[in-house]
């Protein structure tokens, strides 16, 4: 998913009540919103439910809403948001209240529409193995960063810490996972590239 120069645009037009806008953003965005959704709670119909009801929650709420400078680190945000509030609604698991310190651990696996066409070869096996041995911060900041293809000031600003401390997680996530496969960096970043590029969107 590229970075893009019309998201403020898009979304001042949108809270004016342009609806080829809000069609633009949801198609846009729903396939990231559904595999980030995925990784929150292996439930595809709570996930589904989840996003439709955020998007018509800010279709009613558009006047009132903030203006945003990246379209996509603000829906995440939302959109884990709205999945931790149904799930302590509908007393599925047992969580907690989201703040700047709570851990968010993905899981990732050979079932996630973004990898499960690359997960065929021993290497890309181990390599979904390894980043399931990160910390939960380090999977986050991974996932946003390749999968998701936000710049560093981004992921801060989505996480609530600083560009420094992103910048250190990255670096220490991708350590891990090359110590754990014991191969090159350079090779490790190829892999994960791989991966990564084999997007399915909706």
């Amino acid at each position: 998913m590229e970075i893009l120069n019309d998201d403020i645009a898009i979304w001042q037009s949108f809270k004016s009540g342009d609806k080829d806008s809000f069609k633009t953003i949801y198609f846009r965005y729903y396939g990231n919103l559904y595999e980030y959704g995925m990784r929150i709670v292996a439930d595809k119909e709570l996930v589904k439910d989840t996003i439709h009801d955020l998007f018509v929650k800010l279709w009613k709420n558009k006047l009132n809403l903030c203006d945003v400078r990246a379209i996509s680190p603000y829906l995440l945000v939302s959109v884990r948001s709205a999945l931790y509030n149904n799930l302590e609604k509908n007393d599925r698991k047992q969580t907690v209240e989201i703040n700047e310190n709570t851990p968010f651990d993905m899981v990732f696996s050979v079932e996630s529409d973004y990898i499960k066409k690359e997960a065929t070869s021993l290497q890309n096996q181990k390599l979904i193995d390894a980043l399931n041995l990160l910390t939960p911060r380090q999977k986050e900041v991974i996932y946003l960063r390749y999968f998701e293809e936000l710049d560093y000031s981004e992921i801060a600003e989505m996480m609530d810490i600083t560009i420094k401390a992103v910048y250190k997680l990255t670096a220490r996530g991708l350590e891990t996972l090359r110590n754990i496969l014991n191969i090159p960096g350079s090779l490790m970043l190829w892999l994960l590239a791989l991966i990564c590029s084999h997007v399915f969107h909706f």
